[in-house]
């Protein structure tokens, strides 16, 4: 069995609004090991997205633990466009982060940027243009490049197929694959669509209401849940 790459320990989080608390994760545990990719899935709301910004430093857990055994982790985020500043070129968005992380120079910086361009399946004149002129396909590969610059051991990918149709999601899912196994890479990959992850995922979670109520092998979970919120995902996509 391969070394735990990520490992969460009971973690939690509560927002408080006024005199109101919401507790969007509940005693949460998981673990990834090196070159897997691990499903979270469930339906909006249920904390998946809360999880994955604990993992990626950009919340505190109220309580629990994430070690992570690694040098680098990236997020790729659901909405593509707004994660670029629109003032910036492909090319000066892709270096941003290297500039900040590593201490290559400006030369080097844009040479890993037009590698990165062709690993994603853009061409090398994409780097003049800005994010806006992309089409969400487009905008969602060069995200992706931007976060596997500095080649993270993991990746988060939070809904990155949501706001895309039906056909650009199976080539970003391709591209998933392609750059898990040439960059070693592994994956949280979360999601409400089921079809994605049983095409991706090598293990899943299914949150409700702050909890993971079910883990396992993913088509094992799927094709045979044992817990009713599971059986009731599974049966509204067989009944779509």
């Amino acid at each position: 069995m391969p070394e735990e790459i990520l490992t969460v320990e009971n973690i939690k989080k509560t927002f408080r609004s006024g005199k109101n608390e919401i507790q969007a994760v509940n005693n949460v545990s998981l673990s990834i090991h090196r070159g897997e990719c691990f499903g979270l899935i469930g339906e909006s709301g249920s904390g998946k997205s809360t999880v994955a910004k604990i993992v990626s430093g950009l919340l505190k857990p109220s309580a629990g633990a994430v070690r992570f055994n690694g040098k680098n982790m990236q997020m790729v985020f659901q909405d593509p466009l707004t994660s670029f500043s629109p003032r910036m070129t492909i090319l000066d968005s892709l270096c941003e982060g290297v500039r900040y992380r590593t201490k290559l120079t400006r030369k080097a910086q844009e040479e890993r940027a037009y590698e990165v361009l062709e690993q994603v399946g853009l061409k090398k004149e994409y780097a003049k243009k800005f994010s806006y002129e992309l089409s969400g396909g487009e905008c969602q590969r060069a995200a992706i490049g931007r976060a596997v610059m500095i080649k993270p051991e993991l990746l988060i990918c939070d809904e990155v197929t949501s706001a895309l149709d039906v056909s650009v999601q199976a080539q970003i899912i391709g591209l998933l694959r392609k750059l898990a196994d040439e960059l070693q890479m592994s994956y949280l990959f979360i999601s409400h669509d089921l079809a994605l992850v049983s095409g991706l995922c090598d293990r899943v979670a299914v949150m409700y209401q702050g909890e993971i109520v079910e883990m396992g092998e993913t088509q094992e979970v799927l094709a045979h849940p044992k817990e009713a919120y599971t059986k009731q995902l599974v049966d509204s996509v067989l009944s779509v």
